[in-house]
């Protein structure tokens, strides 16, 4: 018997690959945004989730690796570059894209960059179909996104 492999859109359970949809975290402080992303990426068959709260979204990873966390940059408990270094630490596939309507995050993304992290920075607002044409472009490159 041949030895199974993981396919590129799997993940293995135990001895069983399962051919899963690209599972993907939404987290902005302002649910509407996040919760609006979660049904836009569903209904193009991602396995989307929404959070308003960084922190849940941190703990959420800790059980279920996103392959993609979409997350705004400014918010009130962490910003999206903390949350997407501490989301790689245990989640080291996960590419990250950092969304934001302020021009002040230049800075942040600058020091993030100098730290060694290859983050993707869209701005909001974002049309719906640009947006899932970046993911795709995302999650193809086969870049590191540290």
């Amino acid at each position: 018997m041949g030895r199974l492999t993981s396919l590129p859109n799997s993940r293995e359970c135990g001895n069983v690959v399962q051919d899963l949809k690209r599972r993907v975290f939404v987290v902005d402080e302002e649910n509407v945004i996040a919760s609006t992303l979660e049904l836009i990426l569903m209904s193009r068959g991602f396995d989307a989730r929404s959070f308003a709260d960084p922190l849940a979204a941190l703990n959420a990873a800790q059980s279920e690796s996103p392959d993609l966390l979409i997350t705004d940059v400014m918010m009130p408990k962490m910003t999206g570059i903390e949350l997407g270094v501490l989301i790689r630490r245990d989640c080291p596939n996960c590419k990250v894209m950092l969304f934001s309507g302020q021009v002040s995050i230049i800075n942040l993304l600058a020091q993030a960059q100098a730290d060694g992290h290859n983050f993707v920075l869209v701005d909001k607002p974002i049309h719906p179909a640009v947006l899932i044409e970046r993911i795709s472009e995302v999650l193809q490159d086969t870049r590191s996104f540290a």
